[in-house]
């Protein structure tokens, strides 16, 4: 879904196309020939394998480490909330 939300954006951004002198909409792999950029989802697990690879690098005892690390006990309620 991400890549098809930056698809559309992307030729939202560029807008349609001259051709001759006859304006037609772009194809979908203008926008990517205008923009050398990687795309969305990988920039995004890019970033993540960066952080897990500092959150590697620093000490157990670390506030960031910790809670990034922390798997919650117990349960949630499932009940509706109340109404005021």
């Amino acid at each position: 879904m991400l890549r098809t939300f930056e698809r559309r954006m992307s030729g939202m951004m560029y807008g349609p196309v001259t051709d001759n002198g006859i304006w037609r909409t772009g194809y979908s792999d203008e926008p990517d020939a205008l923009c050398d950029e990687l795309d969305t989802g990988r920039m995004a697990k890019i970033g993540k394998l960066r952080w897990l690879g500092f959150l590697s690098g620093i000490q157990e005892e670390e506030r960031c480490r910790k809670r990034t690390l922390l798997k919650p006990e117990g349960t949630r309620r499932v009940e509706k909330p109340q109404l005021r």
